[in-house]
């Protein structure tokens, strides 16, 4: 077994390209898809010094939503929208303003909305106190007052879910990709027994299982490496924030990655030769994706049929711990039921695929 994988990460050596270029890919699209601009960002403002009316309206910004103002210069404003740093940026000039923003999205549009209310509003307020009527202050005393009686309650209630689009975007890419480093490798099998290696180290002193082991933990070793490698980048190099659950995410990966490496021998067991084996990877691995919420927060999936497939994800499971000890500050013993779950996964797959293997060969 030790030979084994000693031949096989000396071929890993010479030719670590694609495996370079998987994780540099995957890093890649982590940032992009969780580098949209953050919300709690304050947002730059530019303000004329003679304006005094662009002053209220940041007031009448900061008091009215949860959004939070830094006050700079015009060419900061710009400088800070274009390299990224935030969605949008204010100018608030004589009688007009200008949102500055990279391209359209949701949250630009809302703060267009809240900018146009504010001055709306205090307009309203200028005139009535510019007029003679006699009943100009109770108006806007009224105006001042709520109309309805609001109720608030924790946005964290039993239906609810926190987001981050950072962590979303690194762990629904890492334990995607991983799947096709594991299943690569692991397909080593299949080639052994289809040129006839397989039937030579048989012969050789090396047993069964000890060819099994080696196969299978190469590919264990080189999926893990890989998301430990994507989690150091982000956390060391990004400076991405985990809420102090590095530790327990490591720990989590584990039986994450076992799962895979089960499920790409049950593949192989199904596969009639190598072909069949390169067109299932994909087909599964994205499916797995889609329904385990690797792409999207899989809380805001609707669709029963959906949620039912989710129970036998092992990226739904995955996904769930990881939240769990990071964004929800959880403990591993809070994580168990994820962890078992992909335990019982492992061997489950790795009996049946092992089994069909040994039967074909019969």
């Amino acid at each position: 077994m030790n030979g084994l994988l000693y031949a096989q990460f000396r071929t890993l050596l010479r030719k670590p390209f694609v495996y370079v270029i998987v994780t540099l890919s995957c890093v890649l699209f982590s940032f992009v898809m969780g580098s949209g601009g953050d919300i709690n960002t304050p947002i730059p403002v530019y303000i004329d010094t003679n304006e005094s009316q662009a002053e209220q309206v940041v007031d009448y910004l900061e008091a009215n939503s949860s959004q939070t103002f830094d006050i700079t210069e015009k060419s900061e404003v710009i400088r800070s929208v274009r390299e990224g740093m935030v969605y949008a940026g204010l100018i608030l000039e004589s009688n007009s303003y200008d949102i500055v923003v990279a391209f359209d999205n949701s949250n630009a549009m809302a703060l267009e909305q809240n900018v146009r209310k504010a001055y709306a509003d205090i307009l309203q307020q200028e005139k009535l106190r510019s007029s003679d009527h006699p009943q100009a202050e109770q108006v806007m005393a009224q105006l001042d007052d709520q109309l309805f009686s609001i109720k608030t309650e924790s946005f964290l209630s039993e239906t609810s879910f926190k987001y981050d689009s950072k962590l979303q975007a690194i762990f629904g890419m890492s334990v995607y990709f991983v799947v096709f480093t594991i299943a690569y490798n692991v397909i080593h099998l299949l080639t052994a027994k289809q040129t006839g290696i397989w039937d030579r180290m048989i012969l050789s002193p090396t047993r069964k299982w000890e060819v099994y082991m080696g196969i299978l933990m190469y590919a264990f070793i080189l999926g893990y490496f890989q998301v430990f490698i994507i989690f150091s980048i982000f956390k060391w190099g990004l400076n991405v924030d985990f809420y102090d659950g590095f530790i327990n995410m490591l720990i989590l990966l584990i039986p994450y990655v076992l799962s895979i490496v089960s499920l790409s021998v049950f593949l192989a067991g199904i596969s009639k030769n190598i072909q069949t084996f390169n067109t299932l990877v994909p087909l599964i691995s994205v499916s797995l994706a889609m329904i385990g919420g690797a792409f999207w927060p899989i809380e805001v999936v609707t669709n029963q049929y959906l949620l039912l497939l989710a129970k036998i994800d092992p990226i739904t499971y995955i996904l769930d711990g990881l939240k769990k000890v990071t964004l929800y500050q959880g403990t591993l013993t809070e994580a168990l039921y994820p962890m078992s779950i992909l335990l019982f996964m492992s061997v489950l797959l790795m009996g049946i695929g092992i089994n069909l293997m040994e039967r074909r060969n019969e």
